[in-house]
């Protein structure tokens, strides 16, 4: 079974997100290019406008600057500031004196000393500022647009003044605040709509590729009949388009394979059964043949008889053993609960027998002592398949052992032989069909169907072994109990 893959963040949630945010950068960028692009336009504008309320007070005023009459100066200052709507209007005489200051009228009559003034003083041309006001005014605003011109005449080459006007940033900030409001609001929009269409979008996107992985983790599954259905004109339908045609290859070359392994399965089986039934026949025919052609004796021709019968039983031990292993219906096991050592020892006796007459010494270390649901025929066979080859491979001298133990959820059976052990590169066969390394006689099916056999009982079976350190067969047979709690935990989830 193939875990599902949980992304830790969705295709269309990323999406969403990106568009989002290049939305929002987009915004930002906008209102930064627009407020620099506006503020450069209302700084040219006030500097045109302030040039001009400056030049428009110096000619009014030239002659009063001519005649040093500061009285009248002051007056059209405090007029000046109040119809332009300015921060404030300052006049300086040709020798640098404070001829009127709308703002603190203690200067007037005094010489200039701040650097501003100092600077507007001694400008030639057209002067523009954004200063701090000064601090003897602290009720104005901070900031302010300061702009400076010469008061000069085409008669008289000398320069008569300096006018000073201060034009408050309050309206350009304003505007500037409202394009940005209006920018914003217009962007707030534009992300809504942005976002939603960036959802169809994801939509339209995640949706095939959903269905893409939820076909491939089926194909992973070994369903390879599903097809995708992505109506998409576009990339994504020619992938699924392209994932459904490689399904289809998959399943067709599986198909044939599976087709070929069976073939070859089959043409093994009959070679195998050919080669193995012909030993027993030729035995027969030729102990017929001389009971046929030859006088015998009574006890001559009872030893042939027997040669035969040993044959024939030998056959039908075959037949039944490739029967038993090719029939799909196979009969419901006849489950029973069974002390473990108990059915260990009923099948230590006929290990025994089968041990008869040889040099094969047989222990027993019983531990086990647990309660197991089991077929008793069938796992006694399996048993006995073991003991069966462990006989083979001890050629008649060695030992073999039969342990049982027990943890909290399986009954362990463990058959050990100190024989010549199974070389490793043929340990993954050894539970194959017809596999018979070392064996004088049968099909090879005798552990493939002690591995049936244990996993029908919902058990495993594995082996340790080594070239010369002996074989280790290990079978796991669940408890009684804990096959009744999965049995409990399974209905009680249908319910």
């Amino acid at each position: 079974m193939y875990a599902s893959y949980k992304p830790r963040l969705k295709l269309r949630t990323k999406l969403m997100m990106l568009s989002g945010l290049l939305i929002t950068l987009v915004i930002l960028l906008l209102v930064t290019l627009v407020s620099r692009n506006v503020r450069r336009s209302i700084l040219a504008e006030t500097q045109k406008r302030g040039v001009a309320i400056a030049q428009l007070f110096g000619a009014t005023n030239l002659n009063y600057l001519k005649s040093y009459y500061y009285l009248g100066i002051q007056q059209n200052a405090q007029v000046a500031k109040k119809e332009s709507e300015l921060e404030y209007v300052i006049v300086y005489d040709k020798e640098g004196l404070t001829a009127a200051h709308t703002e603190n009228q203690s200067l007037i009559l005094r010489p200039a000393s701040d650097p501003e003034a100092l600077e507007s003083i001694q400008a030639k041309a057209v002067l523009f500022r954004e200063i701090n006001l000064l601090k003897e005014s602290p009720d104005l605003k901070d900031q302010v647009f300061d702009i400076s011109i010469p008061v000069n005449t085409k008669e008289s080459p000398g320069r008569w003044g300096t006018i000073r006007v201060g034009i408050s940033p309050e309206n350009m900030n304003q505007t500037l605040r409202a394009i940005r409001k209006q920018i914003l609001q217009l962007g707030l929009i534009a992300l809504v709509f942005g976002v939603l269409g960036a959802m169809v979008l994801a939509n339209r996107i995640s949706t095939p590729i959903s269905k893409l992985m939820a076909g491939s983790l089926r194909a992973a599954e070994g369903d390879l009949s599903h097809h995708i259905e992505v109506n998409s004109g576009d990339e994504l339908g020619g992938l699924a388009h392209n994932f459904n045609y490689m399904m289809d290859q998959i399943r067709q070359h599986q198909e044939e394979r599976i087709k070929s392994e069976k073939m070859a399965a089959v043409g093994y089986m009959v070679n195998t059964i050919v080669h193995d039934c012909r030993t027993p026949i030729t035995v027969i025919k030729g102990f017929a043949s001389v009971l046929k052609d030859f006088q015998v004796s009574a006890e001559q021709s009872r030893e042939c008889l027997d040669f035969i019968n040993f044959e024939v039983e030998r056959m039908e031990r075959m037949l039944e053993e490739i029967l038993q292993f090719a029939t799909d219906k196979k009969p419901p096991l006849a489950l029973e609960d069974q002390n473990l050592d108990e059915f260990i020892r009923e099948c230590a006796v006929e290990i025994d027998a089968l041990f008869k007459n040889t040099q094969i010494t047989f222990t027993q270390d019983l531990k086990g002592n647990s309660s197991v649901k089991i077929d008793r025929d069938k796992l006694r066979r399996a048993i006995l398949n073991i003991a069966s080859n462990a006989k083979e491979a001890l050629k008649g001298r060695g030992d073999f052992k039969l342990s049982t133990r027990s943890n909290q959820s399986h009954a362990l059976i463990e058959l050990y032989d100190n024989g010549g052990g199974i070389p490793e590169n043929l340990q993954a066969k050894i539970f194959e069909p017809f596999f018979s390394h070392g064996k004088s006689g049968g099909f090879g099916l005798g552990m493939s169907i002690t591995r049936k056999i244990v996993d029908d009982h919902s058990g495993k079976i594995s082996l340790e072994s080594g070239k010369g350190k002996g074989t280790t067969f290990i079978i796991q047979i669940p408890l009684a109990q804990s096959r009744r709690e999965k049995r409990s935990i399974a209905h009680s989830g249908s319910a």
